[in-house]
């Protein structure tokens, strides 16, 4: 197990993602902003029934337009909660297609870009400015000025994601060749191996 990265093997090729015992704060907000979106949809249910309405119109159209802030206010915080504050890297050897998202509390991918391996022109690691802090995976994509982040995390850790993409990538579009297979081991070694 490592310490800021999990890097597995999928059926397709590979999934690297943060860590989330880094994320503590990021998730309790994220659980905070749910619970929060949740309950506003909620009040906005049990305001028919603690503010009774009377029989006269004058009371329905306000009485109907703050139930429907609350939903809409709470949809938005819910919507917000949900996001995804975790970066994923997965790439798909067989589509030769990469993959970086955003993931939630509950590994789900919220937002997510979709790149060809063909318009990639390059994937390196940027060390951190500060002696502790995190070092970076970047992709540079043909069509984009600047590198899209993939992931954060220790150093070494990102240098051998780096190392056992690269071979992925460089593998042979007819299928599974022996740098895909030395690729693999490579996952399967690494993800038993604490760096």
């Amino acid at each position: 197990m490592w310490g800021s990265v999990s890097l597995r093997q999928s059926s397709m090729g590979l999934i690297a993602s943060e860590r989330l015992e880094r994320f503590k704060l990021e998730a309790f907000s994220e659980l905070a902003l749910r619970l929060m979106g949740g309950l506003l949809v909620a009040m906005s249910t049990l305001l028919w029934v603690v503010l009774p309405m009377s029989l006269g119109g004058d009371q329905a159209v306000p009485h109907a337009l703050l139930a429907a802030i609350f939903t809409a206010v709470g949809l938005v915080v819910y919507a917000y909660g949900s996001r995804g504050f975790r970066r994923q890297l997965s790439l798909d050897g067989k589509k030769r297609v990469l993959t970086l998202a955003k993931i939630n509390v509950n590994d789900q991918m919220r937002v997510a870009r979709r790149i060809e391996v063909d318009t990639i022109d390059s994937v390196f690691v940027r060390r951190s400015a500060k002696r502790s802090g995190f070092a970076t995976l970047l992709v540079r994509v043909a069509d984009k000025p600047t590198p899209l982040v993939a992931l954060t995390g220790e150093k070494l850790e990102l240098e051998k994601v780096h190392r056992v993409l690269c071979d992925l990538v460089q593998s042979n579009e007819n299928g599974l060749d022996l740098n895909y297979r030395r690729a693999v081991r490579q996952v399967r070694s690494l993800a038993a191996v604490r760096v």
